[in-house]
């Protein structure tokens, strides 16, 4: 995706350019984090994610109106983690990054997202949406990601396995947002 922008010229007018402001990394994916500094500069990362057996079960449960056996509802960032996201991942098959647990997002999860940001929303995709302050991390060397119960600890269940596209970094004068999108496929 390339981002234009317009710079008004005295002499000549109007030029469109490419953006200096922005950086895409990866291609279009089923999760995206917005890295915003206070420059205005944005850097967006893509990457792919799976829903865990464990997530699996989460769905089913919640659509039947039952009580989930296990309570999603923060992200965790990690250094390392498996090379291909698989259903049988859990907590231990990541290297997570202290401090970096974040609460899912007022009003999230929830289908057809109407933030511009998510590029990845629709009528038949759960979202779901963490936000880092500026004063979250600073973080470094963030190449996975995943949801899990509050206070996971070592043996606890996943509801998704996510991998970047690329590295990423956040310091003290980023936000961070990022968004989890899972398609229901009717399998």
């Amino acid at each position: 995706m390339l981002i234009l922008e317009k710079l008004h010229l005295k002499r000549i007018g109007t030029l469109i350019v490419p953006s200096r402001r922005y950086e895409i990394i990866g291609i279009e994916g089923d999760g995206i984090a917005i890295l915003r500094r206070d420059d205005g500069f944005t850097k967006i990362v893509w990457g792919h994610n799976i829903v865990t057996n464990e997530g699996d079960k989460y769905y089913a449960q919640k659509a039947c109106g039952e009580s989930p056996t296990n309570n999603f509802n923060s992200c965790y960032l990690a250094t390392a983690g498996p090379a291909t996201p698989a259903k049988t991942d859990d907590y231990d098959d990541f290297t997570v990054v202290s401090g970096s647990e974040k609460a899912v997002s007022s009003g999230y999860p929830k289908t057809n997202d109407d933030d511009s940001d998510n590029t990845g929303a629709g009528v038949d995709i759960v979202t779901w949406k963490f936000f880092y302050a500026a004063s979250d991390g600073p973080f470094t060397s963030i190449t996975h990601s995943f949801i899990s119960v509050a206070s996971a600890g070592s043996g606890s269940p996943i509801l998704n396995s996510y991998k970047w596209s690329s590295s990423w970094d956040k310091d003290s004068s980023t936000t961070c947002t990022i968004f989890f999108n899972h398609e229901m496929s009717g399998q």
